[in-house]
């Protein structure tokens, strides 16, 4: 679980960099909109949180 948690968080950080570049640039990368890498930052960060506090409560219960 912590891998999974820890891939989301790495996958946002690389969106959240393409996302400013390309609102930085007023260009799309690959023809996707700054705003699609930061929603996708903002799911991958959501997700994210899920899982750690899925694993926080498995071992809370145990």
């Amino acid at each position: 679980m912590r891998r999974i948690c820890e891939a989301f968080i790495v996958v946002a950080v690389i969106s959240i960099i393409v996302g400013i570049i390309s609102r930085i640039l007023l260009k799309p990368f690959f023809g996707i909109e700054a705003q699609a890498f930061l929603q996708f930052t903002q799911t991958c960060l959501l997700f994210a949180i899920a899982v750690a506090a899925r694993e926080y409560l498995i071992a809370k219960g145990k």
